[in-house]
């Protein structure tokens, strides 16, 4: 179901959501952007909720999972009650590294939900794991991102290659990586069927299939020398920036700070 259609009569509604962004609106308003797990990506609106009397203002943080009851409007959904279940926006923001992880990973879901409606609850499912992960410092916030990126762009269609040649499905000889399909054997690496075209060693297709899975006991087997995980972070983030229909802002600032 789109957005529109969702939103298209004043009748109410209930769904869990992930806040991913929140956006002021007028003196004590906030726009709150969500991906919810019934309707995709959901606007509404919060009314009051930046006076210190809002009885659930804190409960609409970016990176929050909540329950939630709204009305809908021709455009924006104005919301009437908050249910927190779980608080992720704390243990997040304590940290920097993390908070920027999670800032990428909710911008990621936003544009891959926005253009696919009725992948909306499994991406749903991916990007609450993944902020869950984030929030206990299960693993490095920079493996818990690639693969994310792996996982929830399969989930939504592209097809991201990395135990076989993208382009011949050969399983022998894959010594490169193109952003527009994956792994490449060794024989189309060097053809130039496709563009961004870069040499990898011979582990990286094991450790990006082991991320793809999430498999995280072959990830940290595999990736004990940061020197892979690094570049095929790099990899993923090339990966990511190719298929997008724009620019991550957020991927920039991480792009920066490491």
């Amino acid at each position: 179901m789109s957005v529109s259609s969702a939103l298209s009569t004043n009748k109410s509604f209930r769904d869990s959501a992930i806040v991913l962004r929140t956006q002021n609106l007028g003196e004590a308003d906030r726009i709150i952007v969500m991906c919810t797990r019934e309707r995709g990506i959901v606007h509404a609106v919060a009314k009051g909720v930046r006076r210190s009397s809002s009885k659930f203002g804190a409960r609409l943080e970016p990176f929050m999972l909540v329950d939630f009851s709204a009305s809908g409007g021709k455009k924006l959904a104005t919301i009437s009650q908050v249910v927190t279940r779980r608080a992720y926006a704390a243990p997040i923001a304590a940290d920097y590294g993390v908070f920027t992880v999670a800032a990428v990973i909710c911008e990621l879901a936003e544009q891959l939900v926005q253009n696919d409606q009725d992948a909306g609850s499994g991406q749903f499912l991916l990007l609450a794991g993944a902020l869950s992960a984030l929030a206990r410092r299960s693993h490095s916030p920079y493996r818990i991102l690639d693969s994310y990126i792996a996982r929830s762009f399969s989930l939504a269609g592209w097809g991201l290659a990395t135990s076989a040649c993208g382009i011949c499905a050969s399983v022998d000889d894959l010594n490169y990586f193109s952003a527009e399909v994956g792994v490449l054997c060794q024989n189309c690496g060097r053809r130039n069927l496709v563009q961004r075209v870069t040499p990898i060693s011979e582990d990286t297709p094991a450790y990006l299939t082991a991320l793809k899975a999430g498999d995280w006991e072959a990830v940290g087997t595999l990736g004990a020398t940061s020197s892979l995980s690094v570049r095929s972070s790099r990899l993923m983030m090339e990966y990511a920036q190719w298929h997008l229909e724009r620019p991550l802002k957020t991927l920039a600032i991480l792009e920066k700070e490491s």
